[in-house]
């Protein structure tokens, strides 16, 4: 019924060297630290995305005419939060790109509480 294994065969482990183990050790914070970069270059992509997102609608209201004078720079701010978003795929530094993001986001939200404030 043990399907083979010796009684306590659970406690039987293959003896592994020092160097082995520093390996596998080595092996798995590579892999930690690769699907970590991976997972905040996504992250990063799809806050840049949002916010384009946000310039397009606060755009595609500009052109159909439902803005009004009073709520103007809200979008204008929304559009300008786009372009920021825009700009995080052009610039390569990973610090610069990082606040460049983080205008990005803070114009966005300005904006979008802006245009519901007005409206």
């Amino acid at each position: 019924m043990s399907g083979g294994r010796g009684a306590g065969s659970r406690n039987k482990r293959r003896q592994v060297s020092d160097e082995e183990r520093a390996a596998a050790v080595e092996d798995y914070r590579e892999s930690v630290a690769r699907l970590q970069h991976t997972a905040y270059r996504n992250l990063r992509q799809w806050i840049a995305y949002a916010t384009v997102f946000v310039a397009v609608i606060a755009t595609w209201m500009l052109f159909i005419g439902q803005v009004t004078p009073a709520s103007f720079p809200w979008y204008a701010v929304s559009v300008l939060s786009g372009a920021f978003g825009l700009a995080t795929y052009f610039v390569r530094e990973p610090r610069p790109r990082l606040y460049v993001l983080a205008v990005a986001v803070v114009l966005a939200v300005v904006g979008v509480t802006g245009m519901f404030l007005t409206d």
